[in-house]
């Protein structure tokens, strides 16, 4: 087997276990023989991205999109939670919802920046600033809900001082 194939067989890219063989890294001497050489790696699970496979690129986009997805989750349930203690101020409360409708418009023009541009969304002025000032508004609506928040409970502390005044 002297061949200078990067894999000993064609499998999926998905494939569970990878039987590798390459002879150019530098574990390997340029003269050794690599016939009983192979590493075995396990990939998969929640990145369907072999760093492995001939031609493969494996980039911080392909991996960022995968993390952002799965961010998703862990946010609905902050949300969730939010909501059932009834612990936020409303205007806060529904700045963290808002939130949702700034990734809602963020997705669909990073796909148009790069359709139409052949660029990312941060590289195209007009889409990014409208898809960030979402996100402002959003900051808006979680500060000013707090401020709100924070007047009552100073307003609620001074009534009860007023209270344990009179008595």
């Amino acid at each position: 087997m002297a061949s200078s194939n990067f894999l000993s067989s064609p499998i999926s890219i998905f494939s569970p276990n990878r039987i590798l063989h390459n002879t150019k890294t530098p574990f390997f001497p340029l003269n050794h023989n690599c016939r009983s050489c192979h590493v075995v790696a396990s990939v998969g699970g929640i990145f369907p991205v072999d760093p492995w496979a001939p031609g493969m690129v494996v980039d911080s986009q392909s991996i960022a999109s995968e993390l952002f997805a799965f961010s998703l989750f862990p946010y609905l349930g902050f949300l969730y939670l939010m909501t059932k203690s009834k612990s936020a101020p409303n205007l806060t409360l529904f700045g963290f919802y808002f939130l949702l409708a700034f990734v809602g418009a963020t997705v669909p023009a990073g796909i148009y920046a790069k359709v139409h541009y052949g660029t990312s969304l941060s590289n195209i002025d007009w889409l990014h600033g409208g898809a960030e000032s979402l996100l402002t508004v959003t900051n808006l609506f979680i500060v000013l809900g707090l401020m709100d928040g924070l007047r009552k409970i100073k307003s609620s502390d001074a009534n009860t001082l007023d209270e344990e005044k009179k008595q």
